[in-house]
């Protein structure tokens, strides 16, 4: 048993495992701290927040509340550590408002943004990239650079998700083999990253912050076949679509086949909890498609027929805060699949309440129950 003992110093192991390294000296920091009875604490790296909560009788009072330790106190409790801290990280006392990871975030009003340094720098880092490379080749590194950027941005810009698959692409069709290996970005790719600069060059979006809520199982099953159509089942209600002629498109490439098909179910579904008037739920909803689950689940598809329908979804989940959960069930146990096929239960059962049903949708399937036909047409890629 070899019983030598060597010492990590600026890590002679490889810059890989300086991420690790600092994390566990840093969650030590944090164990320790808390140890001290300073909590809660969240950290990400090295950025490091500590908050408080109020309590009685406190030592430490601020307007109508008192609490157990101020922002002196609480670096008191560490000080023998002797961390060194960054000078440009936290803030000089506790405040409601204040900046973490790189987001604003309003505890009061429970709302997250970037800050206006941020969204300037992001909005910057789109404009050159555009600006170098949208008729010129670009290297895989930039593609990456800029991808990370806006994976960060998405989490305030949830929409943003849908339009993140074009970058992912491109980066995943680089052959590894050189690091000056260039492309040219595709249409898609540009398309996405205007919508980036878009929607970055507005005044500062605020993200609201919605407790998801207990999980709630209403009996929501989704189903689709290419026999038939579409079945949509909502604590024993139902309702169905079937397929027009000629529904799927001929072409090479990514197309709308069945993972499509199942998707735009879920689609209808959401239609439909809207105009069931749906509101601030965490729903669990069953599908036999794993390919959609994991769609939607990632917030967008390599297939930009799908991403398309995961685009359209986020803006009416967004508009009636409802949380989708999915769990995958087989299709021999999905009470939706009979009625994908035209096996339709009781008339009595029926969904009463009326969709729009966007103008590209049908021209693929058609509702077996009145609908109102959505003039406006789905956002493109």
């Amino acid at each position: 048993m070899n019983e030598d003992f060597y010492i990590d110093h600026v890590h002679p192991f490889g810059a890989s495992s300086a991420s690790s390294n600092a994390g566990m000296i840093g969650n030590a920091i944090i164990n320790i701290w808390a140890s001290e009875g300073i909590c809660p604490i969240v950290k990400y790296e090295d950025d490091v927040h500590v908050y408080r909560f109020s309590v009685p009788d406190g030592p430490f009072v601020e307007g109508v509340f008192s609490y157990a330790y101020n922002r002196d106190e609480a670096a008191s409790r560490i000080s023998p550590l002797s961390v060194p801290w960054h000078v440009d990280k936290g803030d000089p006392a506790f405040a409601f408002i204040q900046v973490y990871i790189g987001f604003l975030w309003d505890l009061p009003n429970r709302t997250v943004s970037l800050p206006p340094e941020k969204l300037v720098k992001f909005r910057e880092c789109v404009c050159l990239f555009l600006l170098h490379y949208e008729c010129k080749q670009c290297p895989l590194h930039k593609v990456q650079k800029i991808h990370g950027s806006l994976c960060h941005v998405s989490f305030v810009y949830t929409e943003g998700h849908s339009y993140l698959s074009s970058l992912s692409n491109v980066a995943s069709s680089f052959g590894g083999e050189s690091d000056h290996e260039v492309c040219y970005p595709p249409r898609s790719m540009i398309s996405d990253l205007k919508w980036w600069f878009d929607i970055l060059s507005k005044p500062a979006f605020i993200c609201p912050l919605h407790a998801v809520g207990p999980l709630q199982d209403l009996n929501i099953f989704v189903d689709a076949s290419t026999a038939w159509g579409i079945g949509i089942l909502i604590d024993g209600h139902w309702t169905a679509f079937r397929l027009h002629a000629g529904w799927k498109p001929p072409g090479p490439g990514p197309t709308q086949d069945i993972c499509w098909l199942k998707s735009v179910a879920i689609e209808l579904l959401f239609y439909y909890l809207k105009a069931m008037s749906f509101e601030h739920v965490h729903l669990l909803i069953h599908s036999d498609s794993q390919g959609a689950i994991g769609a939607f689940e990632k917030g967008h598809c390599s297939n930009w027929h799908i991403n398309l329908v995961i685009r359209c979804c986020f803006p009416v989940l967004s508009h009636i805060s409802v949380h989708p959960s999915f769990t995958y069930i087989e299709s021999s146990k999905n009470p939706a699949d009979s009625i994908s096929r035209g096996i339709l239960p009781s008339d009595s059962l029926k969904i009463l309440a009326r969709i729009s049903l966007p103008d590209e949708l049908s021209s693929a399937i058609s509702s077996l129950f009145p609908t109102t036909m959505c003039t406006a047409t789905r956002v493109g890629l």
